[in-house]
């Protein structure tokens, strides 16, 4: 019985875990960044060196028509880093993020 209990209990914590997608990135100007981005209670935060850069919800922010009853979507962010600008391309339902830093292509990042 008490080996059941562990078990549920491992498995209950497990199903709360939140992944992180983290990729290493070199700008044209030689400064490395790890970029990270994970989704806790449906915010996107994405973080460049541990810093949060985007921290914005997951909700459809396609406010066109066809947009609005679409279950493929893709959302844009934008923020800055270090004077550097960043954007986020995220498609949800694939749970997947481009991120660009000053217009250069930085990292794809798969989120479970």
């Amino acid at each position: 019985m008490r080996n059941i209990t562990l078990l549920l209990g491992v498995i209950l914590l497990s199903g709360c875990t939140n992944f992180t997608a983290k990729q290493p990135y070199r700008s044209v100007d030689g400064e490395q960044f790890l970029i990270s981005a994970d989704m806790p209670n449906g915010a996107l935060k994405i973080r460049f060196n541990e810093i949060i850069v985007i921290d914005d919800n997951i909700l459809n922010q396609d406010k066109s028509l066809s947009g609005a009853f679409s279950h493929k979507y893709t959302n844009v962010y934008t923020s800055t880093y270090k004077g550097k600008k960043v954007m986020a391309r995220c498609n949800f339902p694939d749970k997947e993020c481009d991120i660009f830093v000053d217009d250069d292509y930085a990292a794809n990042l798969l989120l479970r």
